[in-house]
């Protein structure tokens, strides 16, 4: 004789009960208000990470074109990828072969490449709001004359606590720093 299974009577539960579903939603509510936060948070240092990594691989890249083709190239904020224009860096910037000085794009300086605009970040510089540039012994020097480093900030935050500072020394080189480059607080101004 086969065992038939027990099928479950009158009266016998199946299912969850309303407690037991309301418990559930509740613990699920919690850990996602938990971790929804520390996605947020990864989010921005990861969109941060790349626009300094963007800035400094160009950086990188016109300070070796200017040694090597012994010529100044200049890096300047750009909004339509052909010209610089006097916008904010996070708009975009452009690499360029600034065969007469003016670090400016002028028609027949090749450009050498291009990035795309930042979105949920701002990039602020004092020293190379306009453009700057690397000499062929790969010196930077910018638009007023000015030959010596600078930075550049990197706001997340509206309130300006989500901050990191790129510093381009004299001779060319960027550096994650915790300093701007005069040895001030790295913070930014108010959105």
């Amino acid at each position: 004789m086969q065992n038939s299974p027990t099928r479950p009577g009158p009266g016998t539960q199946r299912g969850f009960t309303l407690g037991e579903v309301l418990t559930t939603l509740a613990v699920a509510g919690v850990s996602l208000s938990l971790v929804v936060p520390s996605l947020a948070s990864v989010t921005r240092s990861n969109l941060r990470a790349g626009a300094i990594n963007e800035l400094v691989g160009t950086l990188h890249l016109a300070r070796s074109e200017a040694i090597t083709r012994n010529t100044p190239i200049v890096v300047c904020p750009s909004k339509d990828s052909r010209t610089c224009t006097p916008v904010a860096w996070e708009s975009g910037w452009i690499r360029f072969v600034d065969g007469n000085g003016n670090f400016k794009a002028d028609a027949g300086e090749t450009v050498l490449g291009d990035s795309p605009p930042v979105t949920g970040l701002r990039i602020e510089t004092d020293a190379f709001a306009l453009a700057f540039g690397f000499g062929p012994t790969g010196r930077v020097g910018a638009p007023d004359g000015f030959e010596g480093g600078g930075d550049f900030t990197f706001c997340g935050e509206a309130d300006g606590t989500d901050v990191q500072v790129v510093v381009v020394s004299a001779l060319g080189h960027p550096v994650l720093a915790d300093r701007r480059a005069d040895g001030g607080k790295v913070e930014c101004a108010p959105a």
